[in-house]
């Protein structure tokens, strides 16, 4: 194989395209032609030169990876589904605070797959983002936790746990105190739901705000140089649902659950 490999594959999306198309399994022109919406003329070429490079083979009429091609293209896609994610929202992620993300995760990020940026409207600037509500009350199980201070949060978690469904809250110790001194009775009715829990955490002031939750997972990061602007962004895939689960994970297990707002006595 030549030194121009990488430029073989990555300087042209329908070459790239075919390999991936082809990790999921044999396929024939026709179904190539479909898939990437191009007539023989713009596909076969491509193949033509794939073929040339070893990457992939065919046996009669089916096209498949090789032996090497697969070996390449099983490393390929992650960087692709990765690069997929940050070109989708370059600004957000440029301009946010991601070291407060386990690199564990950060190695993961393609699994978030679509998402998009949701922000309070001029309409809405001194309540909560109103996707992010509406999906909230939609789900079944809720992990979040919380890096500011809104108002609205005691009354709005306390709500869903009056529903029944279980929800689980890490809130750094500075947000928390605020919560006791200007909420104490919802804060005292959220400890008394059994399906609600309640962590505090005392290294938390910059993580980021996560909701992990069965049916969506929505992420605030703080901006590098500018206020906290509550822009979220929110995945909807399966693999986006684990990932944040785990990011919830991560900072549960760096706190401390708490039964009683007077001493914060552990479980």
């Amino acid at each position: 194989m030549e030194n121009n490999l990488l430029d073989l594959i990555l300087l042209s999306d329908k070459r790239k395209n075919v390999l991936l198309l082809l990790l999921e399994g044999p396929k024939d022109i026709e179904t190539l032609k479909k898939a990437l919406n191009a007539s023989a003329t713009a596909v076969q070429p491509q193949v033509k030169k794939l073929k040339e490079q070893h990457l992939i083979v065919q046996e009669k009429n089916l096209y498949k990876l090789s032996d090497i091609g697969r070996v390449i293209v099983e490393k390929m896609k992650p960087l692709v589904d990765t690069l997929a994610v940050l070109e989708e929202n370059t600004s957000y992620w440029a301009e946010r605070e991601v070291n407060e993300i386990p690199h564990c995760l950060l190695q993961k990020i393609s699994e978030l797959g679509h998402c998009t940026i949701i922000e309070p409207q001029i309409d809405y600037m001194f309540e909560l983002v109103p996707e992010y509500v509406k999906n909230v009350r939609m789900a079944k199980e809720l992990r979040t936790a919380i890096s500011y201070f809104h108002p609205l949060f005691p009354s709005f978690f306390l709500e869903i746990a009056e529903k029944g469904i279980p929800i689980s809250l890490v809130i750094p110790e500075p947000i928390l105190k605020r919560w006791v001194e200007d909420y104490r009775e919802q804060t005292e009715q959220y400890l008394k739901k059994e399906n609600a829990k309640l962590f505090i955490c005392t290294d938390c002031e910059r993580i980021p705000t996560v909701a992990a939750a069965d049916n969506f997972m929505a992420m605030a990061l703080f901006p590098k140089s500018t206020v906290f602007d509550r822009k979220y962004v929110i995945c909807f895939d399966p693999g986006a649902r684990a990932w944040g689960k785990e990011l919830y994970d991560y900072y549960e297990q760096r706190s401390k659950q708490i039964k009683n707002i007077d001493n914060y006595t552990q479980v």
